[in-house]
């Protein structure tokens, strides 16, 4: 087992999973009960051959999104998301100063962390208090839609939004926002290209949402069957970290 891999099953591992999250190596999976996904991971960095250098970092990842990036998989072969990879969120595990790399604030790799021989238990402790006291209830507190919506709107390092917010609005309201509310944001939303169907996707979204509501409970305005006219963007695309719609 590598240093860092202890660390993880010494330190990072209770941790996680008292807070419910399951272990799969060296990532860490949460499921809320409506789908939405956080998982929090480890990217190591072969830049010190007296450390084992690593990031730690997490994705919020909500339901609709992931269906909509993971639309073209084979009934019964949906990916699931990984620590890294596409998320409306990502969030840094910024370490203290006694287990950073570069533990200069105005230097770049903030957040790579340094396991060295004379600091494993320094490190791990470090690690698993940054975890338990800020990560952890930060990644909880984001799975609730009405707390990511507002962090997307106004996100602050260590937090980025990966995803213009038009189309987070739309992708974290869409199951239970009036249908017009919806239609008035996707008349907003930049398409990436004559290929990108998000708006296509929405609206088929809202069909089947339609389908499984009581009638008392639709909203009056049914989904739009006319396209409307919407600006195309060439540099924009679902993974931009543009601030834009």
């Amino acid at each position: 087992m590598t240093p860092l891999d202890l660390l993880v099953k010494q330190h990072v591992a209770p941790v996680m999973k008292a807070a419910g999250f399951k272990k799969s190596g060296r990532t860490f999976p949460l499921t809320a009960s409506n789908g939405d996904q956080a998982v929090l991971g480890f990217a190591r960095h072969n830049v010190d051959p007296d450390a084992a250098v690593f990031e730690v970092g997490y994705r919020i990842v909500p339901a609709p999104y992931w269906e909509w990036i993971d639309r073209h998989s084979a009934i019964g072969s949906a990916r699931a998301p990984i620590a890294f990879g596409p998320a409306v969120l990502a969030g840094s595990v910024i370490p203290p100063t006694q287990a950073a790399h570069a533990p200069d604030p105005a230097m770049s790799f903030r957040e790579r962390w340094a396991l060295r021989e004379d600091n494993r238990l320094a490190c791990g402790e470090a690690l698993a208090t940054v975890l338990h006291e800020e990560a952890v209830p930060q990644i909880v507190h984001l799975l609730d839609r009405s707390n990511l919506l507002q962090e997307c709107r106004h996100p602050a390092l260590p937090v980025v939004r990966l995803v213009p917010l038009t189309r987070v609005e739309i992708l974290l309201r869409v199951d239970d926002a009036p249908y017009e509310e919806i239609e008035s944001l996707l008349a907003d939303v930049q398409l990436a290209s004559p290929h990108d169907d998000f708006i296509t996707w929405t609206r088929q979204r809202l069909t089947a949402r339609n389908a499984v509501q009581p009638a008392a409970t639709r909203s009056s305005a049914a989904p739009a069957q006319t396209l409307q006219k919407v600006r195309r963007s060439p540099i924009e695309s679902p993974l931009s970290r543009d601030v834009s719609a």
